[in-house]
This record gives structure tokens, C-alpha cells and sequence, in this order.
């Protein structure tokens, strides 16, 4: 379609066709539909990353005041109003606190050191009858090692884990092996 401009020549309207927006929209939604897949495992994997840090992060937080405060800490699935809970699920959040007196349960005199948020997708288990780690003031973790394991929709595969030496050592790993059924989604 062409137009006169008064006096400036001829221009040409640079509009698109209904055919050019069609075309447009349809590689769009392809485009779409392909990378959403990719998107959905990408914030699993993140949701994973962030849980695993954040425990991670808290529990050498809780190490680290033992030695410094020369007291027991204590870090457990439960919140700051209800304390520890007698369970090993740590999906729904946990708390370190400085533990006085020695008997592993928040006292109102007791102070939280650090707060862990919910974590709705996905489950993280502590080993069975472990129901929380206590670090002496040498830095120590007694008992048995524990592993605290994180599991997602992606699986198994996707799966990872915290190990906590008696020493007091914490590390990251892969945790393939882990009960499927524990898994959400599963």
C-alpha cells in the first residue's frame, strides 16, 4: 500500500500481515513448549542446590558457635516456638540453638542461632533415629555418622546428601542409592 506525503515522495506502511503474526506466534509457542521441560527441571535442580547450601550452611554455622561460645549446639528439624521435633523430617524447616544444659531440647533461655525456611518440594530425611545433630564445643558430633538426605521430583538420580563425621565434618555428595519412595512425586 503505498502513500503520498505531501510533497516528500512516496512511502510504503510498515505494518505486518495477519500470515507474518500467525507465523510469529506458532515458532513462538514451539519455542515455548520446548523450553518449558528444560525450565521446570532447571528450578528443581535450584530448589535442590538452595536446601542443600541452606542446611549445609547452618550446620557449619552451629559447629562454629560451639568452638567459639565453648557450648553445645544443637541444630534439629522444628521451629524456634515449638523446638525440636522427635521426627527426622527436615522438610519443613529446622532451628540451631546454643543448648546449656546439655539435654538437646530448647530451653526459653536458649539462644536460636539460625532458622531453616520450609521446603514444600522436597524431602529431606535424617538418618533413622537421628533426630537432629549436636556439635561440642571442640567442634565434635558424637554418636554414630549421620546423613541428612534431600530428594526431589527429578528422583533418585537428582538426589543428594549431607554426611556428618563424629568429627564434626560436614560434606556434600551424590546420593543416587536413596528409597525412591521417600522421593515426592514418587
Amino acid at each position: 500500500m503505498e502513500f503520498r506525503d505531501q510533497g516528500m515522495g512516496i512511502y510504503r506502511h510498515g505494518g505486518f500481515t495477519v500470515l507474518e503474526l500467525l507465523v510469529t506466534l506458532g515458532v513462538a509457542a514451539i519455542l515455548l513448549l520446548t523450553a518449558a521441560p528444560a525450565l521446570q527441571h532447571f528450578t528443581w535442580r535450584q530448589h535442590m542446590r538452595a536446601a542443600v547450601g541452606n542446611l549445609h550452611n547452618d550446620l557449619l554455622s552451629a559447629r562454629s558457635e560451639a568452638v567459639f561460645q565453648n557450648v553445645s549446639v544443637v541444630a534439629c528439624p522444628g521451629d524456634p516456638q515449638a523446638g525440636c521435633s522427635d521426627s527426622s523430617d527436615w522438610s519443613h524447616g529446622w532451628i540451631v540453638f546454643t543448648d546449656f544444659n546439655g539435654d538437646r531440647r530448647r530451653q526459653q533461655d536458649e539462644t536460636v542461632v539460625r532458622t531453616g525456611q520450609v521446603f514444600e518440594t522436597l524431602a529431606i530425611n535424617g538418618s533413622a533415629g537421628r533426630h537432629g545433630v549436636r556439635f561440642l564445643p571442640d567442634g565434635s558430633a558424637p554418636g554414630s555418622n549421620g546423613t541428612i538426605g534431600f530428594c526431589g521430583p527429578g528422583g533418585p538420580a537428582q538426589a543428594r546428601k549431607l554426611v556428618i563425621s563424629n568429627i564434626g565434618r560436614i560434606r556434600r555428595d551424590h546420593y543416587p542409592r536413596i528409597d525412591a519412595t521417600l522421593c515426592p512425586g514418587r
